[in-house]
């Protein structure tokens, strides 16, 4: 199997009955996708954030102060000489921040620019999904009928939906989802790949489990295929990229030449390598689009302001499509539904051979973050989460150095947590720290000057060491990617 490591005011809450009554409108004709019609833009996108749970925005920061802390994030996290990154951040058609740093090509020493174009892996979901929501709008499709419909000629469960297929509850079986050898570097027909899809038993029943899912989005490719007759590519370029003038997105061949396309780059044994040659056809519908920081800008404004989707069309998109699914892995129609800093964040990330990238918007301030990195072991979206949270004014502390692990220290090995799911041993071993889930490898942490417990590199969500009056340590609280209020994992082995 390959695995892709692939005019505007914030809204307020109120208690007038007027929004009250727009919002009821807003759920009524936002069924109307479900039955296929047409609809005409119901409300400003900003309204999302009145659908989604969010504290009052912050403050904005200072544009000398943003450039600061966005500046010392960058140069914490990409070296000068080896890989490079480029982040923007803006809020409303305002850039506040567009810097660049690494390199986009390290062989012939050419340094990273704000304006280069990377594969974007599975951002190009958003896509995707944006051009079926926009269907249904159209009365092209609908939203809740069974895929089959479009695709009869695919042996599909009858009960999976376009929605299901969206949100990554059909229960679409990832194994062998993607041709195998002898497939060589020509473009492999997108048919062949969802008749493989199809023809595979569904791993849970529809609508019963979120479970990420590149297959379900080549069959959404093959029902944009087949309803508008033209190839998936053709239909992104005339429906989306060309209508929003999205000069730098397009489906990335390999073979075309790219002015302003960086190398892609990866780790192994800790060392830079070019990355391998990839086909981009075998992804195609669900993770080979190439783009720019800037056209990303402009694609999730475009989303949120109505001009691909209506109000209620991007407030479907932007709805956790499963209750009960972790606060930071909920996933609506095509973009992730997350918290940051206690404000809720829309989005998607990517990750593909060479690559990484994320793409954020927070619409209560209606700020834009892009990070784009031309190494597929890069931490894109962890990168971004810093930086919306210092578009918000609450930045998160920066890594601090690693320190000798005080003599104090010698009462945190141990296991904490209940259950497989949540388990983690902590251990010593050289003079170092390190963390295992049950039945995984040891990972390097690292306990950094105020006490915490941080991953190596660092990725935001860390452990708290909470101790009895005698010292010891009772339980460790883990705040994941960063944000309360955090899992207590209390102590399981004697101590």
């Amino acid at each position: 199997m390959i695995s892709y490591l692939y005019r505007f005011r914030a809204c307020r809450k109120t208690e007038s009955g007027a929004v009250q009554a727009r919002l009821i409108r807003v759920a009524r004709r936002s069924a109307d996708l479900d039955r296929g019609k047409s609809m005409r833009p119901l409300l400003p996108a900003l309204c999302v954030a009145l659908l989604l749970p969010a504290a009052p925005a912050p403050a904005h920061p200072a544009p000398a102060a943003l450039a600061r802390e966005a500046d010392a994030a960058l140069a914490a996290t990409v070296s000068p000489k080896g890989s490079g990154a480029t982040v923007l951040i803006a809020r409303g058609d305002t850039i506040l921040y567009r810097r660049a740093r690494g390199m986009a090509e390290v062989e012939l020493g050419m340094p990273m620019a704000p304006d280069q174009i990377f594969r974007i892996a599975s951002i190009t979901k958003s896509f995707t999904a944006a051009l079926i929501v926009q269907m249904a709008e159209r009365g092209e499709v609908a939203l809740d009928a069974p895929a089959a419909r479009y695709l009869p000629e695919l042996p599909l469960d009858p009960r999976i939906t376009l929605r299901q297929l969206l949100g990554h509850t059909a229960g679409i079986a990832e194994n062998d989802a993607t041709p195998q050898p002898p497939f060589g570097p020509g473009e492999v027909p997108l048919a062949q790949q969802v008749a493989r899809i199809a023809a595979r038993p569904l791993r849970s029943a529809p609508g019963t489990e979120q479970r990420y899912s590149n297959s379900g989005y080549m069959l959404l490719g093959a029902v944009i295929e087949k309803v508008t007759g033209q190839s998936w590519d053709e239909a992104m370029r005339t429906r989306l990229f060309a209508p929003l003038a999205l000069a730098d997105t397009a489906y990335d061949r390999r073979d075309a030449i790219v002015a302003r396309r960086v190398a892609g780059y990866t780790l192994a044994e800790g060392r830079l390598r070019n990355a391998a040659a990839f086909n981009m056809s075998l992804p195609k519908t669900a993770g080979s689009l190439r783009s720019s920081a800037a056209d990303l800008m402009r694609w999730m404004r475009a989303l949120a302001h109505g001009r691909v989707v209506s109000a209620a069309g991007f407030a479907q998109m932007a709805q956790p499509a499963l209750a009960g699914v972790p606060l930071q892995e909920r996933y609506g129609l095509g973009l992730y539904v997350w918290q940051i800093r206690g404000q809720t964040a829309i989005g998607h990330t990517g990750q593909i051979d060479g690559f990484a990238s994320a793409l954020l918007y927070l619409p209560a301030s209606d700020t834009v973050i892009v990070v784009l990195a031309n190494n597929d072991a890069f931490d894109a979206q962890t990168l971004a989460r810093r930086m919306a949270a210092i578009a918000l004014g609450k930045p998160y502390p920066l890594p601090l150095p690693e320190r000798a692990l005080p003599p104090e220290a010698a009462v945190l090995p141990g296991t904490y947590g209940s259950d497989p799911a949540t388990m983690r041993t902590l251990a010593i071993a050289g003079g170092h720290l390190t963390i295992a889930r049950a039945g995984r490898a040891a990972i390097p942490v690292m306990l950094d000057a105020r006490g915490d417990i941080r991953f190596v590199p660092d990725e935001i969500s860390y452990f708290t060491p909470v101790r009895d009056a005698a010292g010891k340590v009772i339980r460790l609280d883990y705040f994941a990617k960063g944000e309360g209020p955090p899992l207590a994992l209390l102590r399981a082995d004697p101590h």
